[in-house]
């Protein structure tokens, strides 16, 4: 019985993920277009962050804020058994901008966590597009800051329930960086042929990005910073 309770609490999980990924994504908001040196931006986080991103809960604010250092606003992000997550809508097209590039910094890590297992589902930070909004087959790829899987390891997310799929890729691991900004840049285009087998894509939009830090499954703190996300030609 215990099994199946909670079995059916991480289905309802899941359906309750996709649902507000749906109702985000098929919402009044407009999906802008800013492009600038050949690059579609995402975010720089200079303006007000509930103009353009929505939380998983309302008082979203309470974990995702806009700060400023050294003159640059930023955003910072801080989890305290938290499972939130903001979501931005965009329209790009993955093989007119393959490369998708931000910074950021871990400024604590959640204790054990490891996005392959459920106990320990947690991550200082992730920037994650979503690729499918369907309601049955929603597809998803996630760059991570792990505590303990290997960096450029691969991974599926314990809480995506075929027919859906959570890729996840460790882009940094561990505390050797921590608190200092790191740039990274990563070839989605690639990673989805990898992730799906495909040899060819002529064409395959990315409908969101994601952005989360949460510690609800270690029921510790896990807080990070993130800026300047965008995609590039190259």
């Amino acid at each position: 019985m215990l099994y199946e309770n909670n079995h059916l609490y991480l289905l309802q999980k899941t359906a309750m993920l996709i649902s507000f990924l749906l109702t985000i994504l098929l919402s009044q908001i407009t999906a802008s277009q800013p492009l600038q040196n050949e690059n579609y931006i995402v975010d720089n986080f200079n303006t007000n962050l509930a103009q353009t991103w929505k939380g998983r809960h309302n008082n979203f604010n309470k974990t995702y804020q806009i700060k400023t250092e050294n003159n640059n606003p930023f955003l910072s992000a801080k989890s305290i058994n938290s499972d939130n997550l903001i979501v931005k809508k965009i329209e790009v097209d993955l093989v007119k901008y393959p490369y998708l590039n931000w910074t950021w910094r871990a400024n604590h890590l959640p204790e054990n966590g490891d996005e392959s297992v459920k106990k320990y589902c947690d991550v200082a930070a992730s920037v994650a597009v979503i690729l499918n909004t369907s309601r049955f087959f929603p597809k998803t790829i996630k760059y991570s800051w792990s505590t303990t899987l290997e960096k450029n390891s691969l991974t599926e997310s314990p809480f995506a329930f075929w027919p859906a799929q959570c890729d996840v890729k460790i882009v940094q691991s561990g505390a050797v960086y921590k608190g200092e900004w790191q740039t990274e840049r990563v070839n989605v285009l690639a990673d989805y042929k990898q992730f799906y087998s495909l040899s060819t894509v002529e064409s395959k939009v990315i409908y969101a990005i994601v952005i989360m830090t949460d510690s609800d499954n270690t029921q510790t703190l896990s807080a990070a910073d993130y800026d300047a996300i965008y995609f590039s030609k190259n």
